[in-house]
């Protein structure tokens, strides 16, 4: 019963128990390898117990029953007895080794008169196994108890170096006046002591590995070769019953055979001798019949001692292959529960290693499908910031095309007023300009789709009569709606508008000086576009300079031809009006020009006041000039009405982008926080797969633990025992029955 491998739950307890330190473990080990072996023979003992046969059984049957008896206890006993010598071998070898140095050292305290006075084990005599078994896995489990509990009570509290420093500690408070110095070199020499210590045992636990591995290796090494040799050992069994099942074989066969030719020489005897008895005479047919009866009562004896030495043969080869089969049916029984517990332990393997298979796939998936979502939205976010690269780009391409085009219009501009200023000048030089009509100062600050005045058309043709168009007659002032609509037509030229722009410029922060200052590109631009308008206002403010000048001589000119004529009286009204229209537009002119000092101008006024009377030309010309003084006024209200709101749409547009990045910011802050959020629910995932991967390991192994209790512990095991037993009852009674018939 003791040579099934899963006899003991507790064979392999050595692996998660303690290193023991007990001084008389090798006697333990002893005298529980001595109850081993008793109960080996008791539990042999139980199952092949002798039971009285029944009646009618010989001598031979008792004899042969005891062999068998004999020959089984002979097996169990040197099987349990190697399979119990392989495991204190191979599993126990390094325990002893390693306690052997500790045995050493506390053999002194081992040999106390505590320890000598415990009471040796008595060995005690159980009638039943399973109370054998119970006390000694309890003795088992009370001498594990006491080496733990021996094991802590010699495991030292303080070691040599806390001991050290406590002693230090007692040393300084008695002597205070103590060198720090010393104390300190003491404690880095004990700093130095015990990392050498440690460093010393380090080496040894990883000596001790090494051993222990290279004895792992061996033990592994010799099981595998003991698990040869019983291959071996079995093959070559099994071929020598084969071979002996054989040889019965042939020797029956022989033996029929020789049967068979002895019956069949028995019979051609008789026919021979009956043929000899027919041929006699007749005397001798009257004792005939008493010697037919003995010879038949002969040949009876002889059938019956040759009928009882075959089944003596039979007999004997029959218990010789009887058993042969036991022993055979035995070894494959634990070779069929071996293979049984090898394929389950495959198995259990082979479904460890899907369910961990599994798992990594769905890791796996999950990280795909994570990568996947990442990459999706860097590919949005790069997207959508291509995106916004672009329609920035865009706005500032065309910011930059309006800005060109507004550059090349200012520039068509100045050169159409530098042609019109040259054929001013050169009108004037050639003394055309008399004849001409007064242009309106208007045009200067009209918008580009305006019409051209009058002097143009005049300075190619001939002069045309002065036609002097009310006030409404004017063209449509066509205002600004746009920043980069602004042009130069729309600046007033005078030093109190610059002084104005430039204040009101300087406040807001858009001025020339500003344009240097850091700020947004709005800023910037708006800088630019105030830049170039102080320049067309310095340009315009120069050749209004110039143009004032070539006025004043015109009208100095003017007057000494008016003083020449008014001395002619008979010149008729007309032409009078007409030299009065001419002059007028002079004056006009002169006045409407801005920056004029009023010295130039006052002598004239009181000179057409002396020659001529006021007329209603002037008056009409002097309400034009107080309307365009009003229309100047508004042009400039709306101008700052209009840089007002080119400011608060700057400010919006600033607003505007502190907004988007604000709303990035907290997107991108979001998308960090949904981020973490997936992290985190991604390793409560992982926890919980990780719990119930855990969980069902667990119970795999209960399961195990479980199946290997109920299928392969000690109760199959006697079933088969018992049925092997009755079994083979059976066929003794058998063959002795049929013996004695």
């Amino acid at each position: 019963m003791m040579t099934f491998p899963s006899h003991n739950p507790h064979r392999f307890s050595w692996r998660t128990r303690a290193k023991s330190a007990s001084a008389d473990k090798n006697g333990d080990i002893d005298q529980w390898r001595k109850r081993v072996e008793k109960a080996s023979e008791f539990a042999v003992s139980e199952v092949f117990s002798h039971k009285k046969p029944p009646s009618g059984v010989g001598s031979l049957a008792v004899a042969l029953q005891s062999s068998d008896q004999l020959r089984d206890h002979d097996d169990a006993y040197s099987e349990a007895q190697s399979l119990l010598s392989d495991w204190l071998g191979s599993k126990l070898r390094l325990e002893l080794e390693m306690d052997e140095e500790d045995d050493l050292i506390c053999s002194t305290e081992r040999r106390s008169p505590a320890a000598l006075a415990d009471p040796q084990p008595t060995t005690l005599t159980y009638d039943n196994f399973d109370d054998l078994y119970k006390c000694l896995t309890e003795e088992e489990d009370h001498s594990a108890v006491n080496s733990f509990l021996q094991d802590l009570m010699e495991q030292e509290v303080l070691d040599c170096g806390m001991m050290e420093e406590l002693a230090l500690d007692v040393g300084q408070t008695r002597r205070k006046l103590r060198n720090p110095m010393v104390t300190m070199e003491a404690r880095h020499q004990q700093v130095r002591e015990n990392r050498a210590r440690r460093e010393a045992e380090r080496q040894r636990q990883q000596r001790e590995r090494a051993s222990q591995l290279e004895v792992r290796e061996e033990a592994k090494r010799r099981e595998r070769e003991e698990e040869m040799r019983r291959t071996r050992e079995e093959r070559r069994q099994e071929e020598l019953l084969q071979q002996e099942v054989v040889r019965l074989r042939r020797q029956m066969a022989e033996q029929r055979g020789l049967e068979q030719l002895a019956k069949q020489r028995e019979r051609e005897r008789e026919e021979a001798q009956g043929a000899v008895r027919s041929l006699q005479s007749a005397p001798a047919l009257l004792g005939k019949p008493q010697q037919r009866d003995t010879d038949g009562y002969k040949g009876q004896k002889i059938q019956a001692k040759v009928q009882i030495n075959n089944l003596k043969c039979v007999q004997r080869h029959f218990s010789a292959w009887y058993s042969v089969l036991l022993d055979r049916r035995m070894r494959i029984g634990k070779a069929m529960a071996l293979c049984d517990w090898r394929r389950q332990l495959r198995a259990w393997r082979a479904w460890r290693a899907v369910a961990w298979a599994a798992q990594k796939q769905r890791e796996v998936a999950s990280v795909a499908e994570a990568l996947r979502a990442e990459n999706r939205q860097c590919q949005v976010a790069v997207e959508s910031d291509r995106k916004r690269l672009l329609r920035r780009c865009l706005n500032e391409w065309q910011l930059w095309c309006r800005t060109e085009r507004e550059q090349r219009e200012l520039l068509a501009r100045q050169q159409e007023t530098r042609r019109r200023m040259a054929d001013l000048l050169s009108a004037a030089l050639t003394g055309k300009l008399q004849a001409a009509p007064t242009p309106d100062p208007q045009p200067a600050t009209a918008p580009p789709g305006a019409p051209a005045p009058a002097g143009a058309a005049g300075e190619e043709g001939h002069p045309t009569p002065v036609i002097l168009a009310p006030v409404t007659s004017a063209p449509h002032r066509v205002e600004p709606t746009e920043p980069w609509q602004v042009t130069r037509g729309h600046v007033a030229p005078d030093a109190a508008e610059l002084r104005e722009a430039r204040r009101r410029g300087g406040g807001g922060g858009g001025g020339p000086n500003a344009a240097t200052s850091p700020g947004t590109r709005l800023e910037s631009r708006h800088a630019a576009q105030q830049q170039i308008i102080t320049q067309q206002r310095r340009l315009l403010r120069e050749q209004q300079e110039q143009i004032t000048r070539l006025r004043q001589e015109q009208s100095m000119m003017g007057l000494e031809l008016e003083m020449e004529k008014a001395t002619q009286l008979t010149r008729p009204a007309a032409r009078g009006g007409s030299r009065t229209q001419n002059v007028n537009p002079t004056e006009q002119r002169a006045e409407g020009v801005p920056g004029e000092p009023d010295s130039l101008c006052t002598p004239r006024r009181k000179a057409v006041t002396r020659q001529t009377c006021p007329h209603p030309i002037i008056t009409a010309m002097e309400a034009r000039a107080h309307q365009r003084s009003e229309r100047r006024k508004e042009v400039e209200e709306l101008k700052r009405k209009k840089e007002e709101e080119k400011l608060a749409e700057m400010k919006a547009a600033e607003e505007q982008r502190r907004r988007e990045e604000e709303e990035e910011k907290r997107r991108a802050v979001e998308k960090k926080r949904e981020e973490k959020r997936l992290e985190r629910e991604r390793e409560e995932e992982k926890q919980r797969q990780r719990r119930r991967h855990q969980e069902l390991l667990k119970r795999s192994r209960q399961h195990y633990d479980r199946s290997l209790v109920l299928r392969r512990g000690l109760a199959p095991w006697k079933r088969l025992l018992q049925l092997t037993r009755a079994n083979a009852e059976v066929k003794i009674v058998t063959r002795l029955k049929g013996t004695d018939i």
